[in-house]
């Protein structure tokens, strides 16, 4: 008698585990759950800012100006060939971001109620 382990008859095998055997994510729940930089977000992707990896001088500016730790960000459009990315921040303030300085910025997903995904 053969068994196909693939088969949804198998409940075990229905859902991925994770090595402390809970249910991993979904290949599209983890990419909406893991932080990424600034730089690499699209047009349109709302995020919100998890750290700054930058002097607490520069940090400190870019916090003045809306762009901190628990602050939620939108890319409204990125310049061509690497240049400036063009963000609003949640407090309504936008901000052209250098590319080099964006990829300091690390950021996560957000849902429609604004809160991270």
């Amino acid at each position: 008698m053969t068994s196909d382990v693939s088969s949804p008859k198998n409940p075990l095998l229905s859902s991925p585990l994770a090595p402390a055997g809970v249910a991993a994510p979904q290949r599209e729940e983890r990419a909406a759950t893991t932080a990424g930089q600034l730089a690499a977000l699209r047009a349109g992707d709302p995020a919100l800012v998890v750290e700054v990896s930058l002097d607490a001088d520069l940090a400190g500016w870019l916090e003045a100006m809306g762009i901190g730790p628990g602050q939620t960000l939108t890319v409204l459009r990125r310049a061509a060939f690497g240049g400036p990315i063009h963000v609003r921040a949640g407090s309504g303030g936008e901000f052209a971001i250098d590319a080099a300085l964006a990829r300091s910025i690390l950021v996560a997903p957000v849902t429609s109620q604004g809160r991270r995904a």
